[in-house]
């Protein structure tokens, strides 16, 4: 190594090459996180028990379209065992208990005990802020259709595919099991399989076409469907958000890397940089932000699907 470089290299030992905002933005983003979670304390923190849905609204009349059927009409597989999380009303509700939820682990996570500072990790605050935008991308994409044959169709489709999967995951693991475990297997896919023809009869008693219940509807799809319902984001960011939060959530080290702050530490034997990752409060207030805005979406969808006909004759 030259000792120009030697020496180039020394000056900028300790200093970021890489910011993803200011010291100035970096300190507001801070302040805006604590206020964010301060404000979502005092309001939400202690919520809890099942959201309404009056007599006469949308959500009860979806509610009242999906049939309970009686253990002669079920499958021989699921006879002690009634469908469950199949109306839209439920899931809608199961997904905004979620997020408020994982609030609670993201407050407890990020905020000093005597809630004066922030304790920020490089990617601990992603795994929990993509489950944030799944559980209300999940509320919204639900709610958010004018139409009740498609929220009633998408909560089912929803259901479909949490079966689909865990259907798979029986097959998949008596193949890693291997001799003794078969019988087991079978009696797990046959109970799925059981479910899902459940599932078929609710669908054609409610007048949904099996074709709107069979397709997947993975998290990705659900957040770039649901950002069509929120204001000021779209799909196409709501479902950037998801994915780079979803990638910094499994460790990917290129989007890592990418909305980190970089801070210079000095060369390797072979004379290459070598840098320190640091979190970036702006990317993880970003991020955060988006999650509360689809949230926020979600409640207002609720309260309208919600709302008695006299209430909504007067909206």
């Amino acid at each position: 190594m030259s000792k120009d470089r030697s020496r180039q290299l020394a000056a900028l030992a300790g200093k970021y090459i890489q910011r993803q905002g200011t010291d100035v933005s970096e300190r507001e983003a801070q302040g805006l996180i604590s206020s964010l979670l301060d404000s979502w304390k005092r309001q939400m923190g202690d919520r809890d028990g099942v959201m309404s849905r009056p007599d006469g609204s949308q959500l009860r009349h979806d509610e009242l379209r999906v049939p309970k059927l009686p253990v002669s009409d079920r499958s021989v597989h699921t006879r002690q065992d009634p469908p469950k999380n199949v109306s839209s009303a439920h899931l809608a509700d199961h997904a905004i208990q979620n997020y408020h939820n994982l609030m609670r682990g993201f407050d407890e996570m990020v905020v000093s005990d005597d809630r004066e500072s922030l304790r920020i990790h490089l990617s601990a605050e992603f795994v929990m802020i993509r489950a944030l935008i799944e559980a209300a991308s999940l509320a919204v994409w639900i709610l958010g259709p004018e139409d009740s044959d498609t929220r009633v169709a998408r909560a089912m489709r929803f259901r479909h595919t949490e079966l689909n999967f865990s259907k798979k995951l029986a097959i998949r693991f008596a193949d890693l099991i291997g001799d003794g475990a078969e019988s087991e297997a079978n009696a797990q896919v046959e109970f799925v399989d059981g479910q899902i023809q459940d599932l078929r009869l609710i669908a054609d008693r409610a007048e949904i076409t099996w074709g709107k219940v069979r397709p997947s509807a993975n998290p990705g799809l659900i957040a770039e469907e649901a950002g069509s319902y929120v204001p000021g984001l779209g799909p196409a960011l709501t479902y950037w958000y998801w994915s780079t939060a979803s990638s910094i959530a499994h460790g990917e080290p290129e989007n890592i890397s990418q909305l980190s702050d970089v801070r210079f530490v000095g060369v390797d034997v072979r004379d290459e940089p070598v840098a320190h990752m640091e979190p970036s409060l702006v990317t993880i207030w970003n991020h955060l932000q988006v999650a509360h805005t689809i949230i926020e979406a979600a409640h207002m969808l609720w309260n309208k699907r919600a709302a008695s006909p006299s209430r909504s004759g007067e909206a």
